[in-house]
């Protein structure tokens, strides 16, 4: 493949073309950029030769983007924003300003968002920039640039300091109009085979579904029937929200739609399935105040919730 020095037109002519598209007044993109009006017109003139058509339309003095000429200019200013925003993240990295956490989908939906809201509210005269990175296959969380890993069942990790978070904990939810057209009244978990049971694709081994649940209480699952399977827990979550039938809900990870009435526990079983969520401090990186500070609140957090 030929470098991007060989696929592209040059830098100074694309970013003459994203001032002069963004103010359409060559005079203001020279005087923003630092360099003649001249030199803007010669680097527009490169452009529109190397593509082969028009880029702009010049009605005397004044000039609009031709329609192509529009198109290009939004993908590159978007492209240049994108470069901004990679830019100023590492420049915050470099001012121990931002934090980077990691965890799976369902931990930060519906754990760690709610974290940070919380930290932001009470530590309202500190505001690190905290970056989150999502993945739900558990080596994606332990990289080099993450300062915080949020964990499920991650074992050992070298350069890694861990500390437990919370155990986990599962059973039965439904929304309150499921319910209604399908009662569920006693405590035998057996009769759950019977409803619409809605569950999620295990992407790593040791992920809890109905038929560990239903194993865990040693309740035979030859006539175990999933009627949807989903691959991933939000929408999972979304789906048993509006009706279509019971999941598995963790404790913690969905308190907040038991406490607002979306979703109902079915009854006081559940299951310990001897695995836990545990934080993770990277060790190879130096530790900062906000890395400090946030880690220690997401310890406090989940304290004030037990």
């Amino acid at each position: 493949m030929k470098s991007l020095r060989h696929r592209l037109p040059t830098l100074t002519s694309l970013m003459a073309f994203e001032a002069a598209g963004r103010t359409l007044n060559f005079t203001q993109a020279a005087q923003e950029l630092h360099v003649s009006q001249a030199a803007i017109s010669k680097q527009i003139k490169y452009l529109e030769g190397y593509f082969g058509f028009a880029l702009f339309e010049r009605q005397g003095r004044k000039v609009s983007l031709s329609s192509r000429g529009l198109q290009f200019h939004h993908k590159i200013n978007a492209s240049f924003n994108f470069m901004v925003d990679a830019v100023e993240e590492y420049l915050e990295d470099e001012d121990n300003s931002s934090v980077t956490v990691s965890a799976n989908s369902a931990m930060s939906h519906y754990w760690l968002g709610n974290a940070i809201n919380e930290f932001y509210r009470v530590h309202t005269n500190q505001t690190p920039h905290i970056r989150v990175i999502t993945s739900d296959i558990t080596r994606d969380l332990f990289v080099d640039e993450v300062d915080i890993a949020i964990a499920y069942d991650p074992g050992q990790r070298i350069g890694w300091k861990t500390s437990f978070l919370f155990k986990e904990e599962m059973f039965p939810i439904a929304s309150p109009d499921y319910l209604r057209a399908h009662p569920f009244t006693d405590d035998n978990p057996e009769n759950l085979l019977k409803h619409e049971l809605l569950d999620f694709e295990r992407i790593e081994p040791n992920w809890m579904n109905w038929k560990a649940w239903f194993s865990e209480l040693h309740i035979n699952t030859d006539k175990l029937m999933i009627n949807h399977r989903f691959n991933n827990y939000i929408v999972l979550i979304d789906s048993a929200k509006r009706g279509l039938g019971i999941t598995l809900g963790t404790r913690y990870l969905i308190d907040s739609k038991l406490k607002e009435k979306q979703l109902i526990r079915l009854s006081d079983f559940s299951v310990l399935s001897g695995r836990s969520y545990w934080l993770a401090l990277n060790e190879s990186k130096p530790m900062n105040d906000n890395t400090r500070r946030f880690y220690d609140w997401l310890h406090h957090y989940q304290v004030i919730r037990e």
